[in-house]
């Protein structure tokens, strides 16, 4: 008895070593490392991860057609299962937008919209204070110092700072998202041009696949990346109408795909580049640290937050909302079968980034750039496609259009349909027509000439920059930085053609905030490139240029017939102007930029501020939207040099005088001294040669007056 006993604890011991060594390897569970150069640990094999496994996700949608009211939105930390291990969950830490403020995943759910239904976001920066990513603080971002002094924030002690954009909304300024607006998440401490964290969408557009992201100053590529974007709907009675007419596909065939690029570690966990820049010969040595890199490039492609995924679909249509918001990935997309179909097998556009197409446009390929989005039809139904899967492949080389080629085993792949074999009855039969009036014409009042460069940082790092083309104004002709003054002011009411030359050996998706535009077309060009020294915001100097002798070559060409509609981000190919039209109907300060994120966050981003007719131009006096009271805010940045941008507030048409003393109390210039209408408004004081030292500016008016120092260090 006492020998069967023994043997019982052996069995008893052995079956729980058997279970603990299992529990081990899924507790452990591990993906095949590999080393990369842009990582210092190595990250996981692409290659050996399984495809077509994970289903599609379908993306929960949060209806505010009708709101109640005040609508409370949370960004938050959260974990997330990429599907990179089927079977067995590797959770990696993620942000995201939800309506519940202690439960996060990846990304955010699909708020549906109704055109005029006027809807209310209360924004809460729930994010930890810690960041999960690489951060490089060199860069111009929402907590950096300025002019050799070191910034009072961080993220340990403040938190995240973050701010949503409504990426193709007609908003108003102080609801747009602009890039110092953001606030941080512990102390609330914020950006220049902070208003509030309650947004107002007015909704008065036709419908369009839009989104919403963040767009923090020199993070935004991070904060995406981890999972801070979503998707938009605006509904609008012709949408819903052909919806109701079966003319569209909806309810569960209707569906959102946000593509995106990633890297991950063994564990699971988001990867993203860590490795420190190599200090080049005559620049700055490089103080170790994680860098920015030119462009960021997954190899992991992500679909709704699922690796190569699989979306088992009837013999029928679909609608397809497609957003790429990937860092720098262009996706050149095809519908790959094994089987001849008895009709073309072809992407169906019916919409772009701004809405419906004047009619559905069948393509073999479609061409999605980062930011932009497309509304297609994918008809299942052919009888050769029955019991089939169907690979979305992808052949847009990185970076685009010269690039690298893609690898046909991982990047050009991106998910995959499985049809059903059992026949359906489909109602749905799209219209000839999809607009009640066609796209309209616009006719210019003004044409501005813009570029697009890439210089070199204090560092040697290549640096993407935008710029004015205006020998005029030698002070402000060729690139510029994101510090630097506003150089497009346009007058409220008016239609502006720009006219964007393309100085870089690459296509760069350029994204205008508040407004819809058209291309009208794109040229091939030369020009004479001379150099420029620009100074950024902490004082370092970046090597920027200036574009002359310019000459047009051969005939302009219209863009693609799928570019027809209206767009608000549109790629500008190299060695090309592309000329855009769009109508600005809003005041206020807005940004227009590259919406490659890295690009962004690398100072290829301006401010454009749209000004009321009557306003008498005074300098860079620029007049921002309408507010409730008198208010004199502290200059930025401070301490400066040697510009730096001073704002104010009015109720009422005031005559005002705004000038600035030195420590003497001797007046050393006025700023301003008119009448001015009401609403916010800005001024960018250049010190020029003045000397170092302690600056006071005073703004009065009949019932105001207030004085302000500033720090000029030179």
């Amino acid at each position: 008895m006492p020998m069967m006993h023994s043997i019982n604890k052996s069995i008893k011991y052995f079956l729980l070593l058997i279970l603990f060594s299992f529990i081990t390897q899924i507790t452990y569970a591990q993906l095949t490392p590999v080393v990369n150069p842009l990582f210092t640990n190595p990250v996981a094999d692409a290659r050996l991860i399984q495809k077509f496994v994970n289903p599609l996700p379908i993306v929960p949608r949060l209806d505010l057609t009708n709101p109640p009211g005040v609508i409370d939105i949370y960004m938050g930390q959260g974990t997330h299962d990429f599907g990179l291990l089927p079977g067995t969950p590797l959770n990696a830490t993620v942000w995201g937008y939800n309506t519940n403020s202690s439960v996060f995943g990846y990304l955010g759910p699909t708020i549906v919209a109704k055109e005029n239904n006027q809807l209310k976001i209360q924004w809460y920066n729930n994010l930890p204070n810690s960041y999960p990513l690489p951060l490089d603080e060199t860069l111009h971002w929402a907590y950096a110092g300025h002019m050799h002094h070191s910034s009072m924030y961080n993220i340990a002690q403040d938190g995240v700072p973050a701010v949503p954009h409504l990426h193709g909304g007609n908003t108003e300024s102080e609801s747009d998202g602009l890039p110092e607006a953001w606030w941080s998440s512990i102390t609330g401490v914020h950006g220049m041009d902070f208003k509030k964290t309650l947004y107002t969408y007015d909704n008065n557009q036709e419908a369009a696949t839009i989104w919403y992201h963040d767009h923090a100053l020199g993070i935004t590529r991070l904060n995406v990346y981890m999972g801070l974007a979503a998707f938009y709907f605006l509904r609008d009675d012709n949408e819903l109408n052909m919806i109701t007419n079966n003319q569209l596909p909806s309810g569960p065939y209707e569906i959102e795909m946000a593509i995106q690029d990633k890297m991950f570690y063994p564990d699971g966990s988001l990867a993203y580049p860590d490795a420190p820049w190599m200090s080049m010969l005559g620049f700055t040595p490089w103080a170790g640290g994680p860098s920015v890199q030119p462009e960021f490039f997954g190899e992991v492609i992500t679909v709704n937050g699922k690796a190569w995924p699989v979306l088992n679909v009837e013999p029928r249509k679909y609608r397809f909302r497609i957003l790429n918001g990937s860092d720098s990935r262009f996706y050149n997309m095809t519908l790959s079968t094994n089987v001849t179909t008895t009709r073309p097998f072809r992407w169906n556009i019916i919409g772009s980034d701004q809405g419906f197409l004047n009619a559905p446009l069948s393509q073999r390929e479609l061409l999605i750039a980062p930011g932009e989005r497309y509304d297609v039809v994918v008809d299942f139904s052919d009888p050769a496609l029955l019991g089939q899967t169907i690979i979305v492949r992808n052949n847009a080389k990185t970076p685009f259009p010269n690039g690298v080629t893609v690898n046909p085993n991982t990047t050009g792949q991106i998910m995959a349909f499985r049809v059903g074999t059992i026949p359906v009855v489909d109602p749905v039969v799209l219209p000839a027509t999809l607009r009640p009036q066609p796209v309209a014409t616009l006719t210019p009042n003004k044409v501005r000439k813009l570029m697009l460069f890439e210089g070199m940082d204090e560092f040697g790092r290549m640096q993407p920059m935008l710029g004015t083309i205006d020998p005029t104004n030698p002070n402000l002709d060729g690139t510029l930085m994101w510090s630097d003054p506003t150089t497009e002011e346009p007058i409220l009411g008016s239609t502006e053609v720009w006219e964007i030359y393309n100085a870089t050996v690459d296509a760069h998706p350029m994204h205008l905030h508040l407004v819809q535009f058209q291309i009208l077309g794109r040229q091939k060009y030369t020009a004479t490139v001379l150099p420029k020294m620009n100074m950024a915001h902490d004082g370092s100097m970046s090597m920027g240029g200036k574009l002359t002798n310019i000459k047009l070559k051969g005939k302009s060409t219209k863009p693609g017939l799928y570019e027809s509609g209206w767009k608000d981000t549109g790629i500008m190919y190299p060695g090309e102007v592309t000329s855009i039209i769009a109508k600005f109907e809003r005041l206020g300060e807005y940004a227009w930029h590259c919406h490659i994120l890295s690009h962004e966050d690398h100072e290829m981003m301006r401010r454009f501020v749209v000004v009321p007719a009557a306003l008498p131009k005074n300098g860079a006096e620029e007049t921002i939207a309408a507010i409730n009271g008198f208010q004199l805010e502290q200059n930025y940045p401070n301490p400066f040099n040697p510009s730096t941008t001073i704002k104010f507030s009015l109720p009422e048409n005031s005559f005002v005088s705004l000038k600035v003393f030195n420590s003497l109390g001797q007046e050393v210039g006025t700023l301003i001294n008119q009448q001015i209408p009401e609403g916010n408004h800005r001024v960018e004081f250049n010190a020029g040669d003045m000397p170092s030292g302690m600056y006071f500016y005073s703004l009065t008016t009949n019932d105001f007056k207030e004085t302000k120092k500033m720090m000029l260090v030179k």
